[in-house]
């Protein structure tokens, strides 16, 4: 028996899957699946994406994936090549572990959660009036802010099956977008699910959100951010142009299209890039200072937002207020300094205090706690 092939066109990238013997099944599944995004063109041209499925895990192919024959394989299979788009893009791309969707009405929608907080759920009911752009993957050119739509089928969880599968967008009434880019987000929602005991529409409420708090929010919801050059200030942009992202509390995703017709005003802020020091591209065990001394570790990429710092790294992201922001920003500013040079510039920043060596040294140790700050 012959492998079956199929061949899908995806978010700007040629796919072609292939399945083994005893795969024919899910192989159809898919086929139907992915019916919307399967391609037109040469079928003797390279993939960009390849994956190769076979029904058992003893002498696998090279480069081939064990793939049992069960009804979750769909979502597997959606994941794996969810994750290789993503790899593909990082870099070049805002990518937001988010659905979106076009409204005819609302604009463009992105529906930002963690997981459970229902945005495929909340991607189909939105998208039934109008287009379906992805429930898992939103991919946003900086600048311009337009969408690449990623329209791969719904994946919810099956009460039967007791995992999740995928479901096909004509069986969820959804069309997909058969544009090359959708317009630019008119709304940025943090959905926030009520679960407990109430009416539908009990303690709904749309509210804006900080900046610094939406990146909070946000940025553990993206890929690699700090691989995308600027991609801290491009977000935070991203919510500036849509006047801040919104947070929206709600019971069923039938309540939000009326919820969204309410909108609280926008707000604007200002934000300033930090850059790394030229040069400064130390990793984290480089960066022990000299005994005595505090240093800032290596990061990618700050922004001084309304309420302090926003700084990214590899190793993660944090919101510095107030002085927290101040004493790291001075240390990434002069390199390692003794405390009592820290605490020096710190007075000259903001003036005289009783208890500044105290204070400095407090925010200090929180920094170090934090992983932000090192100690020689």
């Amino acid at each position: 028996m012959t492998a079956t092939a199929i061949r899908l066109e995806v978010a700007g990238h040629s796919v072609l899957l292939t399945f083994g013997p005893g795969l024919e099944a899910v192989a159809e599944e898919i086929d139907a699946l992915w019916s919307h995004l399967r391609a037109t063109g040469d079928d003797d041209a390279a993939p960009q994406i390849r994956l190769d499925y076979v029904l058992t895990a003893g002498d696998l192919p090279a480069g081939a994936v064990p793939l049992p024959a069960r009804p979750e394989a769909s979502y597997t299979i959606s994941g794996h090549l969810t994750r290789e788009v993503i790899c593909r893009l990082i870099g070049t791309r805002l990518l937001l572990h988010a659905g979106a969707v076009a409204h005819p009405e609302l604009g463009t929608l992105v529906l930002v959660g963690a997981s459970g907080a229902g945005k495929s759920t909340a991607s189909s009911v939105l998208g039934r009036d109008g287009a379906y752009l992805t429930d898992e993957l939103t991919i946003i050119t900086p600048g311009t802010f337009a969408l690449t739509p990623y329209p791969k089928p719904v994946s919810k969880h099956d009460p039967e099956l007791g995992a999740k599968r995928d479901f096909a967008l004509g069986d969820l009434g959804l069309r997909p977008a058969d544009e090359v880019a959708a317009p630019a987000p008119a709304m940025v929602l943090l959905l926030e699910r009520i679960r407990d005991a109430g009416e539908v529409g009990e303690g709904s409420s749309v509210t804006r959100v900080p900046l610094s708090e939406a990146l909070t929010r946000i940025v553990p919801q993206t890929s690699s951010l700090w691989e995308l050059p600027g991609g801290l200030a491009a977000l935070a942009g991203l919510l500036d142009s849509v006047g801040g992202a919104l947070e929206v509390r709600y019971r069923e995703a039938a309540e939000l299209e009326e919820l969204l017709r309410c909108l609280p005003p926008p707000e604007h802020v200002e934000t300033a890039e930090i850059a790394p020091r030229p040069g400064d591209a130390a990793t984290w065990e480089d960066t022990a200072p000299a005994p005595g001394r505090i240093a800032a570790v290596p990061f990618r990429q700050a922004l001084a937002v309304e309420s302090g710092l926003f700084v990214l790294g590899e190793h993660g992201a944090i919101h510095l207020p107030g002085l927290a922001g101040l004493v790291w920003d001075l240390l990434a500013d002069a390199g390692p300094l003794t405390f009592d040079q820290l605490e020096q510039l710190v007075v000259e920043e903001i003036g005289e205090h009783p208890k500044s060596a105290t204070l400095v040294r407090s925010t200090v140790a929180d920094l170090v706690d934090h992983g932000w700050a090192r100690q020689g």
